[in-house]
């Protein structure tokens, strides 16, 4: 016997095609949005790319995020929220506070941490030295955090490195080489973003819509940082910075094996720009991605050495 379900539904579809196509849109918008991103997220299919929308999204967007200055005021009081936070650990006020910043960049955290009058002792990493002059009194080190770093193990109190781990190539050697240094006890300390797969995710800067990285060709994405250029690092560039594309799963699994206890981790969660997997859902087939993948743009994470 037929099922008389089916049966109508075949022949509203072949009697009203239009109107069977709508009536099927109303019925998938009634899908709880969570449900309906899981299956495109499953979709074993090739990836779609959107090129042609470039233009369209570029132009109807405007810049979602708050602005990262490399101004004098801006990098003094990012140290400073970065030390307040740092500051409320107890252990980390003591007197003598032997402190490593890896990849310090400005340096600016190590320079508040010192402002604060315990008599921090202070040495600095980086690949390159591009420090603010304010903190240029400090010993600062050359070298890769992936690699061994030029410094005495069990050294130091606090290791702390803003902004660097979603761009280094190999996370689980930097963090073997951080836990190195720092003594027993102490405290080890790893914040950044964006991630790769969240909305900023490619650190293409001068892009306005979200989740360039899926949405778009590597050809198309070339083509558009030249030509629209990058503004980063407080200068503007025709490339952009390599990122190590490692997911948030992998974060968890690397903090959990550190072999330190997890004193506390935060992840930066935002479901705000979901409705572009709607939107476009052939840029996010078969890439294995997951909905944390897409919505944790940052995380910071506090180790204790055992």
């Amino acid at each position: 016997m037929h099922d008389p379900i089916k049966w109508l539904k075949e022949a509203m579809k072949a009697a009203f095609p239009r109107g069977y196509d709508r009536y099927l849109r109303l019925q998938y918008a009634r899908v709880p949005l969570m449900r309906r991103i899981a299956a495109i997220l499953a979709s074993d299919a090739q990836p779609i790319h959107y090129d042609d929308h470039f233009d369209r999204l570029q132009n109807s967007g405007k810049q979602y995020w708050p602005e990262y200055g490399y101004d004098s005021y801006s990098t003094w009081a990012r140290g400073c929220e970065r030390a307040v936070k740092l500051l409320r650990i107890s252990e980390l006020r003591k007197e003598g506070l032997e402190v490593f910043e890896a990849g310090c960049g400005d340096g600016m955290t190590a320079y508040v941490l010192r402002s604060y009058g315990n008599e921090t002792h202070v040495t600095l990493n980086d690949t390159v030295d591009w420090r603010d002059s304010r903190a240029k009194s400090f010993p600062f080190v050359i070298g890769d955090m992936c690699q061994r770093l030029p410094v005495d193990s069990d050294s130091f109190d606090l290791v702390m490195t803003y902004n660097t781990f979603e761009h280094i190539p190999d996370p689980k050697a930097a963090l073997g080489e951080l836990t190195r240094v720092c003594r027993k006890g102490g405290y080890i300390c790893i914040d950044f973003s964006p991630l790769y797969c969240s909305p900023l995710g490619l650190h293409a800067f001068s892009f306005l819509m979200p989740y360039p990285q899926f949405l778009f060709s590597s050809g198309l994405i070339e083509r558009k940082v030249r030509e629209l250029r990058v503004k980063d690092l407080g200068q503007e560039s025709e490339s952009i910075q390599p990122t190590n594309r490692w997911r948030v799963a992998q974060f968890r699994e690397l903090w959990r094996n550190s072999g330190c206890e997890i004193v506390s981790m935060i992840e930066d969660p935002s479901a705000r720009f979901l409705s572009t997997v709607i939107q476009f859902p052939g840029a996010f087939y078969g890439r294995e991605l997951t909905v944390d993948d897409l919505i944790v743009s940052g995380i910071a994470v506090m180790l204790q050495k055992n």
